[in-house]
């Protein structure tokens, strides 16, 4: 190469060209980087907020139809004619009973979709169903459900249990309550459409809507939806699966990012002719300078990208980047603040018993597994009251599930008045059941508690014609404690409280029974 023929200038000018043309490279793969990255995480955040609306409803389900088949336990002769169903008669009045449950309804069945009631015998053999509902639904229902009740030992066979199955004719939402209290005579299974409730997650997170069946069939589309398909939005896909894993349904919502794409594009026009003028002053100025003043800051702020992007929203990006380059940062920055105070706000919501206002069983259990770990590390003392209102079922069939409402109100207000610490928790356990779980404290300060607890209920004198105690409202309460040690499990301690529970109760009610766990060695 004859290098005579080139002179400084030319030298000069074509080196600022290639640099200035390679940074110019660099910054268009950069920007488009950035914007592809905060759609993923946009979509990616806004998928985990369907996700907990989906899971939020569908917990809404399985209370609403627990409170169904609860309320059809408590009807008149429900009892006594599935005792003659099993002795091979009265078939047709259980029928019947179902049956109106469809005709006249009840306080919950219009805020869930029923499709089929249905009544099996302790060994889960069918026994009846009703006539009305879905038509040729199989009259047995999803296997893993059936394995996760054959398997309950002890008190957890007295609990509901429900999920998501595939039927016949599609997802279908099944709870099984058993029947005949302490001593199981059976088992009463509510069955219902999960789309009609899912269909609240549109106003959960103001965002279009559209329920697909896992074979690709349109359920449900919310009216907004078809507005927003002609303009630019951005597809949220989420996947609600069975209890066995398989696709029940999938939930397409639709965030309208129109003004997220010409934000983004004004924002890199100006941020591009900006950076143009920053290269070529930086390389008047000096490679040095370039590198300190525009690539470093450049790759800081693709770190900070990639790490909200992986779910930290703790990751501010743009606090140390180039002035031109503030604005695309900051609506960046204000995306990601949004999207981490929906899932916040979310998340919330579903550790509050919607009835009472205090924590709720989800709640309380992992309140219970980190006071645990704590009381294993420190070896202190851990106290758990189960607390029973005595005969609520004879109070809702005197005053009726309104009043029986307004009284599990004042039973978990009085608790929450009781419990000064910070650190106890007050919980509705289930049904008419409270919990106190007490960090630090011994079996005799539990104990102390749990007298507080009767005298504020009896000076609330609340008035229970159907109580044989005396026509008032009084609790019943086990009180369990123990030094926990490295090893044991949380279980031991509701386990040993339930026990305390059913002691109080089989020794008359309206009192409460302490004990203290010993661990095994």
């Amino acid at each position: 190469m004859n290098i005579q023929i080139l002179s400084l200038k030319s030298m000069t000018i074509g080196i600022l060209v290639v640099l200035g043309l390679l940074s110019i490279l660099m910054l268009f793969f950069t920007t488009f980087y950035f914007h592809n990255a905060a759609l993923d995480l946009q979509t990616r955040s806004l998928s985990r907020v369907v996700g907990v609306a989906s899971q939020e409803v569908v917990k809404q389900i399985h209370d609403r139809t627990f409170a169904l088949g609860t309320e059809l336990q408590g009807r008149g002769g429900f009892r006594a004619t599935l005792n003659r169903l099993k002795q091979g008669e009265a078939r047709a009045e259980i029928q019947k009973i179902l049956d109106d449950t469809f005709l006249h309804g009840s306080s919950d069945a219009s805020r869930i979709d029923l499709v089929k009631l249905r009544v099996y015998d302790p060994d889960l053999k069918w026994l009846a169903e009703s006539s009305l509902g879905m038509k040729g639904l199989s009259a047995q229902f999803d296997q893993v459900l059936f394995q996760q009740v054959a398997v309950r030992q002890g008190a957890e066979r007295l609990k509901a249990l429900g999920g998501l199955w595939l039927s016949s004719s599609g997802p279908l939402y099944s709870i099984l309550l058993p029947l005949g209290g302490l001593k199981i005579t059976g088992y009463l299974e509510v069955v219902v459409n999960p789309v009609f409730n899912l269909s609240s997650v549109a106003y959960m997170t103001h965002m279009p809507l559209a329920i697909y069946s896992a074979e690709g069939e349109l359920l449900y589309q919310s009216s907004d939806s078809s507005g927003k398909q002609s303009r630019k939005t951005l597809s949220i896909d989420y996947f609600l699966r069975t209890n066995s894993g398989k696709t029940a349904y999938r939930l397409v919502s639709l965030d309208d990012v129109e003004q997220f794409n010409l934000d983004m594009a004004r924002t890199e026009t100006i941020a591009a002719l900006s950076f143009i003028t920053l290269i070529a002053l930086s390389i008047i100025a000096g490679l040095r300078y370039f590198n300190r003043f525009l690539f470093l800051p450049m790759h800081a702020m693709q770190n900070e990208m990639e790490r909200a992007v992986k779910g930290d929203f703790s990751a501010t990006v743009g606090s140390h980047t180039l002035k031109e380059f503030h604005a695309l940062a900051s609506a960046f920055n204000i995306m990601v603040l949004k999207v981490a105070d929906n899932i916040r706000q979310l998340q919330q919501l579903s550790f509050i018993d919607a009835l009472t206002g205090i924590s709720n069983r989800r709640q309380f259990d992992l309140s219970l597994q980190a006071e645990w770990q704590r009381a294993q590390r420190s070896r202190q003392d851990l106290s758990l009251i189960m607390l029973d209102i005595d005969y609520f079922k004879r109070y809702n069939d005197s005053y009726g599930h309104l009043a029986g409402d307004d009284c599990l109100r004042i039973i978990g207000a009085t608790l929450g008045s009781l419990v000064k610490r910070s650190t106890d928790v007050v919980a509705r356990y289930g049904g008419e059941e409270f919990v106190v779980l007490l960090p630090d404290t011994s079996a005799q300060s539990a104990g102390l508690m749990a007298k507080r607890i009767a005298d504020e209920v009896a000076r609330l004198n609340f008035p229970h014609k159907a109580s044989p105690l005396g026509g008032k409202l009084t609790v019943s309460m086990g009180c369990a404690a123990c030094k926990v040690s490295r090893g044991s499990k949380p279980d031991m301690l509701v386990a040993a409280a339930d026990e305390a529970l059913y002691r109080a109760k089989g020794e008359g009610r309206n009192r409460y029974v302490v004990t203290d766990v010993v661990e095994p060695h």
